[in-house]
């Protein structure tokens, strides 16, 4: 029993640096556009064409010479410019686009809590005044609504 446990032990501490590199390598695919699709914004990982395919060569070949996820990534970068990264930095200028989003959500959030509390406010208001007036119209006007009914019933 402990001889089957020490080779099931085994093969998963030989598999294990294979599918870590595997998740670094796909993580290395998701961040990074391909070069030929910058205008789309396509990824590594989605795009089909043989420049994706060589840049996933590239990843593997770096990978396997002992680089890091960080200075594959900044090779590209230096190479590219900051253009080849599928998420921005969250530094400098760039920050903006980490910012922004999260502000303008809770403002206009913000912003449509407002205009309907007014409408509904408005409305209560309206449904008040109409009630204290009374009806709209008056006897005369009710009869004459009343024999035109009768003409066409």
């Amino acid at each position: 029993m402990k001889s089957v446990f020490a080779v099931i032990l085994g093969v998963l501490l030989l598999a294990w640096p294979t599918s870590a590199q595997a998740a670094i390598f796909d993580d290395i695919q998701k961040s990074l556009i391909c070069p030929a699709c910058l205008d789309d914004k396509m990824t590594v990982a989605a795009c089909t064409d043989s420049t994706a395919e060589e840049a996933r060569l590239d990843i593997e070949r770096k990978l396997a010479a002992g680089q890091t996820k960080d200075e594959i990534i900044s090779g590209y970068v230096v190479q590219y410019g900051e253009i080849i990264l599928a998420v921005p930095t969250k530094e400098g200028f760039n920050m903006l686009a980490w910012v922004i989003p999260p502000i303008a959500t809770v403002g206009g959030s913000v912003l449509v809590y407002w205009v309907i509390t007014g409408w509904v406010r408005n409305h209560r208001g309206l449904r008040n005044t109409l009630a204290v007036q009374g009806p709209a119209i008056d006897s005369v006007d009710e009869e004459r609504i009343q024999e035109e009914i009768r003409k066409y019933l």
